[in-house]
């Protein structure tokens, strides 16, 4: 209890930031300080909350608190924040006063948290050419009511009000030789062809999934796409050609999974709000494991990738292991020979998988994985890549997703970083549901963890930020 009230009556946070449109309609200092206003104050704690341009905030902030506190420690208290008091839910009433004297003026507007509300105390100096942000503190508030719906940008009696979305969606086709498959196209408001904006092709996991990667009670995919979209990136998916066309025994994975990707990111890679620099692939499960093949079929189309809940291991090898109560009620011999196929199928001809039939699909299907080694795509690649995952993942295990891809790739490859989310599941949620084989049920309406989909769009933005610098 001690820490937590000494973190919000002590905690000094340098931030700030405002939209492009807001910074339109404000005289700003030479440096690109808005003037701060109640519109603009709310604009701040808006993007603060959702972890918006965060390397951007220092160039709001006093220059001696900036070299007080690292960037790395700031970045560090948005999440220490939202674990104190639980998510953000909309932001609420608003006052302000002046100290002459100091010449300074504060703002002080509350946030209504899930857990425990918020007074944020905003100090900046107050003369006609210096708006910097001298302090921004936290203190605990009474709780307030929740709004009726209204612009969170306007203020008023009776609390704060929701924002609208910033962003729109758009039903497209992702068309890949006679197959045409529905998707939606989230694009962020500030997208336009003059602020082209960074964009991501959702890739699924097993299963004939619809475009939102709907499993139970979840939509992982709408979810992740509305969570990049609020951070100014946009994406691309779309249902799985299993999905709209249904499986059959003759389906190559590059019918099944890599066509409609690479398909997806040309379509993103010809809209003009769309940076065709910085397109980027994120793949789950299955598809997070194909990542490395679709972005080396992809022509240099991607510029990086995220893999979620993957793993190194082939997919046969995943098969065996999921079959294993299956094959103990079979023929001992029958056995032998399907393990025997199995050893063989990387040195087999084409022809001769072809002839084979393994787990209800033609060997081929198998045999044209065996042809890409993903851990020697990725060193060969040389692209930024996230290796990510809950910690509670019930269908890969952490010793077979990022720790073995940590193993594989060594220690000497730079581009490659990783990430665990304490108590997350294989959607990157806190469902931790289980059947009574330990398989995830999605029977609960969860959703995307906050901090994952925030972390996430940090990568990307902080990739191309890093890329602008240099």
């Amino acid at each position: 209890m001690k820490r937590l009230i000494a973190l919000f009556l002590t905690l000094v946070l340098a931030l700030g930031l405002t939209t492009p449109a807001l910074a339109k309609k404000n005289t700003q200092m030479n440096d690109g300080v808005p003037v701060w206003t109640e519109e603009t104050v709310r604009q701040y704690a808006l993007d603060f909350v959702e972890g918006k341009s965060m390397s951007r905030l220092w160039g709001y902030y006093d220059l001696q608190i900036r070299r007080y506190m690292p960037m790395t420690t700031y970045e560090a208290l948005l999440t220490e924040l939202e674990w104190m008091t639980g998510a953000f839910i909309e932001l609420g009433t608003y006052r302000s006063f002046d100290e002459p004297e100091r010449k300074t003026r504060t703002h002080v507007l509350h946030l209504c948290m899930e857990k425990q509300d918020l007074d944020m105390y905003f100090t900046h100096k107050n003369k006609e050419d210096d708006w910097e942000i001298m302090a921004v503190q936290f203190v605990p508030s009474e709780k307030q009511l929740i709004s009726d719906g209204r612009d969170m940008l306007v203020g008023g009696e009776g609390g704060g009000v929701l924002a609208p979305d910033n962003y729109t969606e758009t039903e497209i086709s992702v068309v890949s030789a006679d197959c045409a498959l529905g998707g939606t196209l989230t694009m962020p408001a500030e997208a336009s062809a003059g602020n082209p904006v960074p964009a991501c092709v959702l890739v699924h996991d097993r299963g004939a999934l619809d475009r939102n990667s709907t499993m139970g009670q979840t939509a992982f995919f709408a979810d992740l796409a509305h969570a990049l979209a609020k951070m100014g990136i946009a994406s691309v998916r779309y249902d799985k050609r299993t999905f709209t066309y249904g499986e059959t025994k003759d389906m190559t994975v590059w019918e099944e999974v890599v066509e409609d990707a690479v398909s997806a990111g040309k379509l993103l890679q010809a809209n003009p709000r769309v940076d065709r620099e910085r397109i980027v692939v994120i793949g789950h499960g299955f598809g997070a494991s194909l990542t490395p093949r679709i972005v080396s079929q992809a022509d240099g189309l991607f510029s990086a990738m995220i893999m979620i809940g993957g793993t190194p291991k082939t997919y046969l090898e995943i098969l065996l292991e999921e079959s294993a109560d299956e094959m103990a009620a079979m023929d001992e011999a029958a056995v032998e020979q399907l393990k025997a196929a199995i050893r063989k199928m990387s040195s087999m001809k084409e022809s001769q998988a072809r002839e084979l039939t393994l787990f209800g699909k033609n060997g081929y299907y198998f045999w044209e994985m065996e042809q890409y080694d993903p851990i020697q795509l990725l060193k060969k690649l040389k692209l930024p890549t996230y290796i990510v995952q809950g910690q509670k993942d019930p269908v890969v295990s952490e010793s077979d997703g990022w720790r073995a891809y940590s193993e594989a790739i060594g220690d000497n490859i730079t581009f490659v970083s990783f990430k665990s989310f304490r108590g997350l599941n294989h959607l990157l949620m806190k469902d931790l549901s289980e059947s009574a084989k330990e398989k995830p049920e999605y029977n609960v309406a969860a959703t995307l963890d906050t901090q994952a989909g925030r972390n996430l769009s940090q990568w990307i933005l902080g990739l191309f930020a890093q890329e602008e610098e240099e």
